[in-house]
């Protein structure tokens, strides 16, 4: 069976999953362990530089896609559902992973340095059984993982008004899209594709959703952007209706 490589809590993963799942194309799902399960992750890809990163995933024959977009087409040409990537909007849909990567690497940068502030959500950065052993020492290692990513990633808290502006620019061009939208609940191509999987999940950086994506009770916190869930309070529940209509709960 495939074995699908992520993060329970990243949106990226989610992304991967929801394509998965609403294909209906049956797959195994492994936690990926940052750090400790960084020398596997890279001997899987054949990548002994640069950055390495999940959702991934192995096809039956061994094959490997390591990126949500690419897994996200191996599951559209698999199983029954929605057409993920109809071939008349290939640039279309193009434009939206590209415009939602852009707004979760922003989004990204801003949780992690809320995240930053919050022993809780620090120690829930660790495996569950090693937090209470660890005690005080596991928010510390929380915090040396999120430092490393956020270095990973070119990010830093000095970046977080550019990042800021950065969330919000994707955000109101994707309102302004859905204004153009009709249907209930909208989408964004006339018909619902991996667009709108990878649009929904860059409001995961602005309150995140109710199931998919499993979030740590400390770490919504640090997910959550008050603000920006008031102002942007009709996208939110736009992708919680997407969520109602195509999301899978399996």
């Amino acid at each position: 069976m495939p074995e699908l490589l992520g993060l329970p809590f990243s949106p990226w993963s989610e992304k991967a999953r929801w394509a998965l799942q609403a294909r209906g194309v049956p797959y195994e799902e492994r936690v990926y362990v940052p750090l400790l399960g960084e020398p596997l992750l890279r001997l899987k890809l054949g990548r002994w530089t640069g950055t390495v990163t999940v959702p991934v995933l192995t096809d039956d024959d061994g094959a490997v896609f390591a990126d949500s977009a690419e897994i996200g087409r191996w599951a559209g040409q698999r199983g029954q559902g929605p057409v993920l990537f109809p071939a008349e909007l290939g640039n279309a849909i193009d434009h939206f992973i590209e415009l939602s990567d852009r707004g979760l690497g922003a989004g990204r940068a801003l949780s992690l340095v809320r995240m930053l502030e919050d022993d809780k959500a620090l120690s829930e950065m660790l495996p569950r059984p090693l937090r209470r052993p660890l005690g005080r020492l596991g928010s510390s290692l929380g915090a040396f993982g999120v430092r490393r990513t956020l270095r990973k990633y070119g990010a830093n808290g000095a970046d977080r008004e550019e990042s800021e502006a950065t969330l919000v620019r994707v955000l109101e061009e994707l309102r302004d899209t859905l204004a153009t939208r009709s249907g209930t609940p909208k989408t964004l191509l006339g018909q619902f594709t991996f667009a709108d999987i990878a649009m929904a999940q860059v409001l995961a950086f602005v309150d995140p959703p109710s199931f998919g994506l499993r979030v740590g009770r400390a770490s919504r916190a640090s997910f959550r952007d008050p603000a920006l869930r008031d102002r942007y309070a009709d996208l939110l529940a736009w992708r919680d209706a997407l969520y109602a209509a195509y999301r899978p709960k399996v």
